[in-house]
């Protein structure tokens, strides 16, 4: 694959199983997991300009601390859409959340958990960063 995968989540069981799924789906060996929005924004945060390069972001919306917008806002202020994408993984069925989804360069699809395995192994043939 040619992408580091980051999950991002405030439930553990989510975070358990989306990585055991990345894991037997093939799309990642080792995915980086964060409990929340200010994680992951603490993390990138860390990161040089040039050492962001291509990262795909399985991204919770509701979480207890920074929530999956206010990581989408951070994410636009490092202006990388193109070396950054983020799947909105979430409980929301809201159609207002979806249009408000589409707004954001970096989201490449909006799924409604569960997550599934069929979804991980047909993205892993699909070219997410060229």
């Amino acid at each position: 694959m040619n992408f580091d995968l980051i999950i991002v989540d405030d439930d553990p069981e989510y975070i358990f199983f989306h990585k055991l799924l990345a894991k037997k789906s093939g799309i990642s060996e080792t995915p980086l997991t964060f409990a929340g929005g200010q994680e992951i924004i603490n993390y990138l945060s860390e990161l040089k300009d040039k050492e962001i390069s291509n990262l795909l972001i399985f991204l919770d919306i509701y979480m207890t601390d920074i929530d999956g917008w206010g990581v989408l806002d951070y994410l636009q202020t490092l202006n990388r859409p193109e070396k950054i994408k983020v799947i909105l993984i979430t409980s929301s069925v809201s159609m207002d959340d979806k249009k408000k989804a589409i707004k954001y360069p970096s989201v490449i699809e909006y799924i409604e958990k569960p997550l599934m395995m069929n979804y991980l192994i047909n993205l892993k043939d699909q070219p997410i960063f060229i």
